[in-house]
């Protein structure tokens, strides 16, 4: 299996101002039929986007392919107009920050605060700046008491904000989440929607079944069913249509 990419640059008649093109986007595990039968979509700057769709529909192999942590059948992927392949992934990673649903898959050293500086001590940032950095967000997480002490002491809420914070550590300038709020109580879905929207990022794609804090954090709803993207509308718009949203097994009240 292998990326089948051919251009460096998105063919002139895509968008050249989108911050991801993804064209005819096939994947499938091995021995299965596919679970993405030909995604195309296009995210511009400056959205705050929705990736909705039933369990098991695909919405987290669809993230995975974007960053390179999943390669696809044939399609073409670019991010900030650069083709995804394997050697432009350090490129591609630099740009774009990924929280996945397990928030204890991205937080492994000893303490929270080596957690944060581990992306950018690796990139060659000055030990005295990652921790400055690291502190500072930190501070404005609510987590600065936690510096030192290991993930394994956190609630739910905390550890995703340390793993957001490792995340933005690397200023990325694409954001993806998914399922942010899994497992989390009314007040952290709250801070972290506070948080999300204070980001200095370009654009931010969150994978998410919990439609009522969808409907606070984003304009912009896309629905995958059937391994396509089945509707691409403003969210609130879609939020108010009960029928489709039943349709693809979205009950708003549930």
């Amino acid at each position: 299996m292998s990326f089948d990419f051919i251009n460096s640059q998105p063919p002139i008649s895509l968008p050249s101002n989108a911050i991801v093109i993804v064209r005819d986007l096939v994947f499938a595990y091995p021995n299965l039929e596919p679970i993405l039968r030909g995604i195309s979509l296009t995210l511009y700057p400056g959205e705050r986007v929705a990736l909705l769709g039933a369990t098991g529909c695909g919405k987290s192999t669809l993230l995975e392919n974007l960053i390179g942590l999943k390669q696809p059948l044939c399609g073409e992927i670019w991010i900030q107009g650069i083709p995804l392949k394997p050697k432009t992934l350090p490129q591609v990673r630099r740009i774009v920050g990924f929280s996945f649903q397990n928030a204890d898959e991205q937080l492994f050293m000893p303490t929270i605060l080596e957690d944060i500086t581990f992306g950018p001590l690796n990139y060659g940032i000055p030990a005295a700046i990652a921790d400055a950095k690291a502190r500072k967000l930190l501070a404005e997480f609510g987590l600065e008491t936690y510096a030192n002490r290991s993930a394994h002491e956190l609630s739910g809420g905390q550890k995703r904000l340390a793993a957001l914070a490792a995340i933005l550590a690397l200023e990325p300038e694409v954001l993806i989440l998914d399922e942010p709020t899994n497992g989390l109580d009314p007040y952290w879905r709250r801070h972290i929607a506070l948080v999300l929207s204070k980001l200095p990022i370009k654009l931010l794609l969150i994978a998410s079944h919990d439609l009522h804090w969808i409907g606070k954090t984003t304009q912009r709803a896309l629905v995958l069913a059937e391994g396509r993207i089945q509707i691409d509308a403003p969210t609130q718009e879609l939020l108010q249509d009960a029928a489709t949203l039943e349709r693809y097994n979205l009950p708003l009240d549930y």
